[in-house]
């Protein structure tokens, strides 16, 4: 990073806190939700709805974000999408009932969709190859720290605005939703979007169709990478408070320690692994064996969460979760820097879209097939399918992504490698 200059810092910068603003306005309402479901009088069953409309408008909206990102660019499309999830937050709090609520988490969704399609451009078009690795790690603990801040920043601001026993989560939400319109004015106040990319993007743009790209093997590669790895992403957003309650027993105090500390963790690893990526890519390996291996030593280490099925001791089970969680999203830092490494000029917003797309199904199916194994086989069984699915990611990482370099499209290559041959 001491390479980076200004503007760089700066581009950077702009990317960290948004996601990390992101993550605040993606996750408030998973602290706020038992207040919420007493206010308004809503049952388990409807807030489950509520909380899986955000999956399904993310999931609806990726592909489209990516698209409008590379052909309008990340300046309009990042901010005006900010725009919509920072209000649609704030929305939230002017809910009397099922279909406000409903309607604001789905706007959520639909805004916050576009972030790393957008992220995933931006660091392509502003950063070298040996330097996004680093660059990926930084912006992306944004996530892990808004994760980690989220509960306590709720809790407190609740408390601070009602009491413990009435507390005012309507307020929390005016305030987290428009306050992140400060960010949105920030952005386009000070980026500066390559005018020259931007020119060529729609020209790009309309000879590489998401469907051309869906003809090679490593956009499936990274697919199916993204999915297998998400699943654990989200049952540990979703489900590890309820499991440190109900399957370790541990108290609120206690949870709320163990909880934050995955993110934690995360938020560290990010930016160590990218770091130790670009250092080697810098030294001159080989861009493909130095990604390929540290992704899939990072997802081994990240099924050690089966361990903590089986520890016998809640704290040392808790330990493990911190660990296997820190190993993913160092996993996670590698994964997203290789759509940057594999799009071509102008497409990088689209092949984020595309894998990113993956994760939102991720955290449709995780959330629910997790309740329903914990219910029906216990805690043990769900976590094991999510160590299993860490596994399969990095099966995916050997046997199926191949060599890291840009999609022949075009006359970029006259010859196609065997690696990205299409299907």
């Amino acid at each position: 990073m001491k390479n980076f200059g200004a503007m760089k810092i700066w581009i950077l910068f702009l990317v960290f806190t948004g996601t990390l603003i992101n993550a605040i306005d993606r996750s408030s309402l998973a602290t706020a939700n038992t207040f919420i479901a007493k206010d308004l009088h809503l049952d388990m069953s409807t807030m489950g709805l509520v909380l899986s409309s955000f999956g399904w408008a993310y999931l609806l909206f990726n592909l489209p974000a990516g698209w409008l990102c590379d052909r309008f660019g990340t300046k309009k499309v990042y901010g005006i999408a900010a725009f919509i999830w920072s209000v649609a937050s704030a929305l939230t709090g002017l809910a009397k009932g099922l279909g406000t609520l409903l309607f604001s988490r789905i706007l959520v969704g639909v805004g916050e969709a576009a972030n790393f399609p957008a992220a995933t451009k931006v660091i392509a078009e502003n950063f070298k190859e040996s330097e996004r690795g680093t660059a990926t790690g930084i912006y992306l603990a944004g996530l892990r720290l808004g994760f980690a801040l989220t509960p306590g920043l709720m809790v407190g601001l609740m408390v601070a605005f009602g009491s413990k026993v009435h507390p005012n989560w309507q307020m929390v939400f005016y305030i987290t939703g428009l306050g992140s319109l400060i960010w949105v004015i920030l952005w386009f106040l000070t980026f500066r979007e390559n005018k020259q990319t931007a020119v060529k993007t729609a020209t790009v743009e309309e000879k590489v169709s998401v469907a051309t790209m869906l003809k090679f093997r490593n956009t499936w590669a990274i697919i199916f990478i993204k999915f297998f790895q998400d699943y654990l992403y989200y049952l540990y957003l979703t489900w590890l408070p309820g499991y440190l309650i109900s399957a370790r027993h541990l108290d609120l105090k206690s949870v709320a320690f163990y909880a934050t500390l995955p993110w934690v963790a995360g938020m560290l690893a990010q930016p160590v692994i990218g770091i130790v990526s670009d250092r080697l890519v810098n030294a001159g390996y080989d861009i493909t064996k130095v990604k390929k291996t540290l992704i899939v030593i990072v997802q081994i280490i990240s099924v050690s969460v089966i361990g903590a099925a089986y520890a016998e001791s809640a704290v040392t089970a808790a330990w493990v979760l911190v660990i296997a969680m820190a190993a993913e999203s160092a996993s996670t830092a590698i994964l997203w820097s290789i759509p940057q490494d594999l799009a071509p000029k102008g497409t990088a917003g689209s092949l984020g879209g595309i894998m990113n797309t993956a994760g939102a199904v991720a955290s449709i199916v995780s959330p629910a097939l997790t309740g329903y194994i914990a219910q029906n086989f216990g805690f043990t069984a769900a976590l094991v399918l999510g160590g299993c699915m860490m596994a399969a990611a990095a099966a995916s990482v050997i046997f199926f992504l191949g060599r890291i370099r840009p999609l022949p499209f075009g006359n970029d290559f006259v010859q196609l490698d065997v690696t990205q041959s299409k299907l």
